[in-house]
């Protein structure tokens, strides 16, 4: 037997006052009869003997309820075997998105959550562990509304950041016995990871979901952007067959269009919307489901594009790129060398330097800040270009110019997969028109080829930024400017000088937008939504400034990028659709793990090794006893 509280034995030293009250009583002066009672001696003699025994039993009556009292406020128990293992335990609640899966009339989050607030002790003593958030050493009374007020978390753990902070919770002590008891559905669960993990034995209480039917809206993308319209297409995954789903798009919260789905070549299905090129859209994505949640809405979202500023600077004429560059989507200028205004650099978003037979260090210094700030270059060589004046400047960037060549040579490859010719074809050409180059120069260095020569040796190549053809372009040199293929290539270097904007990014990754605006020194843009706004990183250069998103936003939605109070345009966040892409496996629970059909009998279990049994109510019983005896014997002694 243990006592919890030995140090109120001190009690025990109450017992002094029954023996001295017993002892004094017996010091009283004893009586001598007379001559005339002589004869009531005997009847007096007995009635003392029957005192004296009343006086000792009551004596003990007192001595044992003082010390049961005593013994029953020091809580007396015996321990179980195993009791003086002490358990250091971390219950992991998983709050992932594949957690709203349906259970009934909630969803596994909530019924895992209910299932410990029911299960639990008030007073039971563990540690906390969400996706994001830790608890060290509460009760379960403790965590009641933290419970029942729990969110979904977009954060998605793996399992050694899951063994990492569960260490992290354990206490220090190597006398205890670590435990984590883990409430999950298991969805994307690395097995192999938790095979040789020695940090704590693992209890698995496994949630699933009921028939699951789950559509997902998986990804965005624009697909032949024209001057009048662009089609926003829609790629969605379901765990079963679609009966008949629509897909809507909001702007704001107005609905624009609603379409059907077909069946998409490779597996999964798509929808397609084709809306005005020109619109601003802070667009909403949305399919109705009752499982997942989450993967239901898409945020998208679409600005008015800016127009691409272009400037060729050479003595050639370049009436052929204004041809190309047109008013409605570029804002086209020309100038000669010498009068050439250096100020006007930073605001272009293409250079090309057309045929400059130099490239004086004055105008090489801006140009390398021109391209670092994010322009895009086009060099064409002229027929006498002094290639050293160039080759200083495209070092940087990896390639030179190199030896002349005055042999003709047809141009005949042209590289389909390089970003310049994406989405420009409807398909590869193999047999056209070839145009041909009088004289080249060799393009050497690590510029990737995007059109070939017959030999395979580059025409145009390019890296960063900076495109290099390796030929003049004159008329007395190539008839590359009557080929078709001059239109693609100098329409596609232009706009992709000023890219369309992410149409979105997703939660918690890197991400960077760049807007045509220049801040002055006290001067920050916010971004705002209904709920949610925060301050971005940002840099401020001479022609714009750059934002660079990560931990923030936490939370998904279409953003107003705020300057002065006025919206510059929206940009749109998503959550991960990792969960949804791991939720059509069958959750698989690690071989590991002793696993549990319900929380109560996890509990119990717990409860049977922990055990210790109580003894202090027998004691105030045991007390109860001896204050009715000492009764009985003051109303049946003499």
């Amino acid at each position: 037997m243990q006592l919890q509280y030995p140090e109120l034995l001190w009690g025990l030293l109450l017992l002094i006052l029954p023996i001295l009250v017993h002892l004094l009583r017996l010091r009283r002066y004893r009586k001598t009869p007379f001559t005339n009672v002589k004869v009531l001696q005997k009847i007096f003699s007995e009635s003392n003997r029957s005192s004296q025994l009343k006086k000792w039993l009551l004596l003990l009556t007192r001595l044992g309820l003082i010390t049961a009292l005593v013994l029953a406020f020091c809580k007396p128990f015996i321990p179980s075997d195993s009791v003086d293992n002490k358990k250091d335990i971390i219950v992991y609640l998983d709050n992932s998105f594949s957690m709203q899966s349906r259970w009934k009339n909630s969803n596994l989050l909530e019924h895992s959550a209910q299932e410990i607030l029911q299960n639990f002790p008030e007073d039971f003593q563990f540690s906390f562990l969400t996706q994001s958030e830790s608890f060290t050493q509460v009760r379960t009374k403790e965590l009641q509304q933290k419970l029942l007020n729990l969110d979904f978390s977009p954060a998605t753990l793996t399992a050694e950041e899951i063994q990492l902070r569960a260490s992290a919770l354990f206490s220090g002590s190597d006398s205890t016995e670590r435990e984590l008891w883990v409430f999950s559905d298991f969805t994307g669960w690395n097995t192999q990871a938790w095979e040789n993990w020695s940090g704590a034995r693992v209890k698995a209480l496994p949630v699933e979901a009921e028939a699951r039917k789950n559509i997902s809206i998986d990804s965005a993308f624009v697909e032949r952007p024209g001057l009048e319209t662009l089609d926003l297409i829609v790629w969605l995954t379901s765990d079963s067959e679609l009966d008949n789903s629509a897909i809507s798009l909001y702007n704001r919260d107005v609905l624009i269009a609603k379409t059907g789905m077909e069946q998409r070549t490779g597996g999964g299905m798509q929808a397609r919307f084709t809306i005005p090129a020109d619109t601003e859209l802070a667009g909403t994505l949305r399919v109705s489901d009752s499982d997942l949640v989450y993967d239901n809405t898409l945020f998208v979202s679409l600005s008015k594009p800016d127009k691409i500023r272009v400037l060729s600077i050479g003595a050639e004429s370049a009436a052929y790129l204004g041809r190309i560059f047109t008013s409605d989507t570029f804002i086209f200028l020309q100038s000669a060398l010498r009068e050439l205004d250096y100020s006007t650099l930073e605001q272009q978003h293409l250079i090309i330097l057309n045929e400059l037979e130099t490239l004086p260090p004055s105008l090489s210094t801006p140009l390398q800040e021109f391209v670092e700030q994010g322009g895009s270059l086009i060099v064409i060589p002229a027929e006498n270009t002094q290639t050293s004046s160039f080759n200083g400047f495209l070092k940087g960037f990896g390639g030179v110019l190199g030896k002349r060549t005055d042999s003709g040579t047809l141009i005949t490859s042209i590289r389909f997969e390089h970003p310049v010719f994406q989405d420009v074809f409807e398909k590869q050409i193999q047999n056209f028109e070839y145009p041909q180059a009088r004289m080249h120069y060799a393009l050497q260095g690590a510029f990737q080829q995007i059109i070939d020569f017959q030999d395979g040796s580059p025409f145009l190549a390019g890296r960063d930024g900076v495109y290099v053809f390796a030929a003049p372009l004159s008329g007395e040199n190539s008839n590359f400017r009557k080929s078709p293929l001059i239109v693609p290539t100098f329409y596609s270097i232009g706009r992709g000088s000023l890219p369309r904007a992410d149409l979105y990014f997703q939660v918690g990754q890197k991400a960077v937008v760049d807007l045509e605006i220049s801040l002055q020194e006290d001067e920050i843009l916010k971004l705002r939504a209904p709920e949610y706004d925060f301050i971005p990183l940002q840099q401020s250069f001479s022609r714009k400034t750059r934002l660079y998103f990560g931990p923030e936003p936490a939370v998904s939605g279409n953003y107003e990028i705020d300057y002065r109070g006025d919206t510059l345009q929206y940009v749109s966040f998503n959550y991960p659709r990792l969960e949804s892409i791991q939720a059509s496996t069958p959750p698989t629970v690690p071989s590991t793990f002793k696993t549990y059909s319900d929380t109560a009998s996890l509990i119990a279990e717990y409860q049977n090794t922990t055990r210790v049994t109580l003894l202090w109510k027998w004691f105030v019983i045991l007390a109860v006893l001896f204050l009715m005896a000492e009764m009985i014997l003051q109303k049946t002694m003499r």
